[in-house]
């Protein structure tokens, strides 16, 4: 069974969280002045012969859930600390065991140096061909012929009856105040606030609503429309047509698509550009599920 030392400081951290804790904002001055005075080379503790750095503390940071990142930043250097201290004590004790010369070992630090940087390249290349710029183009080309959706604001009144709607349309055309109306003699759980539906689109009402609302002009109400729920008498307020979301709101999902393709591209390239041989005699493909093949 394997035990993951940095899912014991996330686990810590999430049973020692209290409810209202918060990160502590940092003025951009003293991040400023912190960033010039410090490196990452600092010691926070050593283990024997071994230095645990600050750089060693920020990486761990960077493997934590976000939820870690409202612990206020005293308590997660404390906890990020010990954690370390921990794992350097057992670091030492695995060198003195010799198990930094097994087979298993050889083969996950040369894996993992492998897919760490890898990720690197392929991260550095990202972050160069997928700029805001390219974003923001495939943004205006995607949104240059969106038809926005037709909205409609409005209010209404719903009674049980043709004749109660009937009235009501009456008073309205003799000056009564729409809002008061509804407030007084809807039966819809809208009544208390004046009959307001707010915003909402052709799909979001029944059909002899909608069809209704949907053919008035701004401030103009309609006669008596009946549906399953009984009698309306609408009133729209304002219309509009939806815009796009802005670029801001969109950037997060166009650069993870536009990434994934990307990444496809600079696959491909990097392995054309690779001199790769194909083994044709291979040992049996079972054997990929031996643990034998990487350890002692």
């Amino acid at each position: 069974m394997k035990y993951s030392l940095t899912g014991a400081i996330a686990l810590a951290f999430a049973f020692a969280m209290p409810m209202t804790a918060g990160a502590q904002e940092v003025s951009e001055a003293d991040m400023k002045a912190a960033l010039e005075k410090y490196d990452g080379s600092e010691t926070l503790a050593t283990v024997g012969d071994q230095k645990v750095t600050l750089a060693d503390a920020a990486m761990i940071y960077t493997t934590l859930p976000p939820e870690v990142g409202r612990v206020p930043a005293d308590q997660l250097m404390d906890g990020i600390t010990d954690q370390l201290i921990s794992e350097t004590a057992l670091f030492e004790k695995a060198l003195e065991e010799g198990m930094d010369d097994s087979k298993e070992m050889k083969n996950r630090l040369a894996a993992i140096r492998r897919s760490a940087l890898a990720e690197a390249y392929l991260t550095q290349q990202l972050e160069a061909r997928v700029t805001e710029e390219s974003l923001r183009k495939q943004y205006d080309e995607m949104t240059a012929g969106f038809e926005g959706e037709k909205e409609v604001n409005a209010r209404h009144i719903l009674v049980e009856t043709e004749k109660e709607a009937q009235e009501i349309v009456k008073e309205i055309k003799d000056g009564a105040d729409f809002a008061k109306l509804a407030a007084e003699k809807s039966t819809g759980p809208s009544g208390p606030n004046g009959g307001s539906l707010g915003w909402f689109a052709k799909d979001a009402m029944v059909a002899p609503f909608a069809e209704a609302a949907f053919t008035l002009k701004k401030g103009a109400v309609s006669a008596p429309v009946q549906t399953q729920f009984g009698w309306h008498v609408i009133k729209v307020e304002d219309t509009r047509t939806q815009s796009p979301p802005p670029f801001e709101a969109m950037e997060p999902q166009l650069r993870q698509q536009a990434s994934q393709g990307v990444a496809q591209e600079i696959i491909a390239e990097v392995r054309e550009g690779a001199k790769i041989e194909k083994s044709e005699e291979v040992p049996p493909a079972f054997l990929v599920r031996e643990s034998s093949m990487f350890k002692d």
